[in-house]
């Protein structure tokens, strides 16, 4: 299709832009990219590239992009920065620290937050009309980017294009990306490339990957996400990338079950207390600030507890549901940030992803960014149905505020908008 084929020469116009920068300026790379499941992969996906190119690089994985962070991420940077599932609805913000970079480059499948700056090269799909939230992981993107930086210097291959392609499964697995079930759009591209490769095999479980322990795609997303999440603080999101390249195999195996209990200690602590005091609410949305009581987990973990919430059926499933979670002062490879923060995290059940779906209700993509923005937070993580916002600590109930207003907005831009067709 059209928009594919011009999808494909976006990737490589933005190869090549990096690629000469690279050439001209002999300066530093630094990946930055998102901590979950997805993340790693995009993360093990460029280090593969790189390494293949013998291009100089470091990675540094982040919970959430904040001006704060970028302060430091650009201070003195005298390199390329690569931002890898992650920094799409954040361009604009991003565009302001580019001058002190020689080459801003974003990756990401996230619905794009505003025009994208002349000094920023963003790929992804959603600019191309192809579904970031079903048809594209964020690993897909940086398969598609490593493709064709590789067929530049003419080392790329058929099993290269599909170890590449292991990746990309694996982050859309760890996105949750099926529809009715299965792979689509890149995403189910990118799996035939590695069933035909013979990287990724089918069995009565669906398909498991011989390269990483004949595990299927979702136990490694399990993995690699409560790595990047439960073990963040711990620099166990180097790990989840080093496990995906071949190595810390036996260290990966031993520290996930300490890491899981730790998971579930903190979490079963919190369901008590739930049962006891039960949920915040308002008209449309139910909420949770667990504050401080993950540490020292990341804070991708308040994301994965809503998901036990809505699993457990904890939850009213027919109100949105959104928690908060510090985040720490002293964040890894950026340092020490004075203002304090709040991680926001919002889910829906299955039943209210059908209302969504189906047109009566807002997804979180029009809800979320308009909230944070009323609160002067940042969203960048946005799905339709799982979000993601960053607010200063202390504005919890003002958001939450905002969310109820931002409802009723999108509801009656909805009922006027049916109500004038009907005209």
């Amino acid at each position: 299709m059209k928009r594919y084929k011009q999808y494909i020469n976006e990737n490589t116009r933005g190869a090549v832009t990096l690629s000469d920068t690279l050439e001209q300026k002999q300066c530093g790379l630094t990946v930055i990219h998102h901590n979950d499941a997805d993340g790693l992969c995009a993360a093990a996906t460029l280090s593969t590239a790189f390494d293949m190119l013998s291009i100089k690089y470091r990675l540094l994985a982040v919970e959430k992009i904040h001006e704060f962070m970028l302060d430091r991420i650009y201070k003195g940077s005298g390199e390329c920065l690569v931002y890898a599932d992650l920094g799409g609805q954040s361009s604009e913000l991003i565009g302001r620290y580019t001058k002190r970079s020689f080459l801003t480059v974003i990756l990401d499948h996230h619905l794009p937050g505003g025009d994208t700056p002349e000094n920023v090269v963003h790929i992804n799909p959603e600019l191309f009309g192809i579904s970031g939230d079903t048809d594209s992981s964020g690993a897909s993107v940086c398969v598609l980017f490593a493709r064709a930086l590789l067929s530049l210097s003419n080392c790329g291959s058929l099993l290269t294009n599909a170890r590449l392609a292991v990746f990309g499964v694996i982050g859309a697995f760890g996105d949750r990306q099926f529809v009715n079930g299965n792979l689509a759009g890149v995403n189910r591209m990118l799996l035939e490339d590695a069933l035909d490769g013979n990287v990724i095999r089918r069995s009565k479980d669906g398909y498991v990957i011989p390269g990483l322990g004949g595990r299927t795609p979702d136990e490694i997303a399990k993995m690699l996400d409560l790595l990047g999440s439960a073990g963040f603080y711990s620099g166990c999101a180097r790990r989840g990338v080093n496990f995906l390249l071949g190595k810390d195999t036996e260290e990966v195996t031993a520290i996930i079950p300490r890491l899981l209990d730790m998971k579930d200690s903190l979490f079963n602590r919190e369901i008590e207390k739930i049962k006891n005091q039960g949920l915040r609410g308002s008209a449309h949305f139910e909420w949770i600030d667990v504050e401080d009581r993950f540490d020292p987990m990341g804070v991708k973990s308040i994301g994965l507890f809503l998901e036990l919430l809505i699993e457990r059926s904890m939850t009213d499933p027919g109100k949105y549901l959104i928690g908060f979670q510090h985040l720490p002062s002293d964040m890894p490879g950026i340092g020490e940030i004075e203002t304090s923060l709040s991680k926001v995290s919002a889910r829906v059940s299955a039943r209210m992803r059908k209302d969504i779906e189906g047109g009566p209700l807002p997804d979180f993509m029009k809800l979320i960014p308009a909230a944070a923005q009323r609160v002067r937070g940042i969203a960048d993580g946005c799905h339709r149905f799982a979000a993601a916002s960053v607010i200063r600590l202390g504005n919890e109930k003002a958001f939450m505020d905002a969310l109820e207003d931002s409802f009723g907005e999108e509801r009656q831009r909805t009922t006027s908008g049916q109500d004038g067709q009907g005209a």
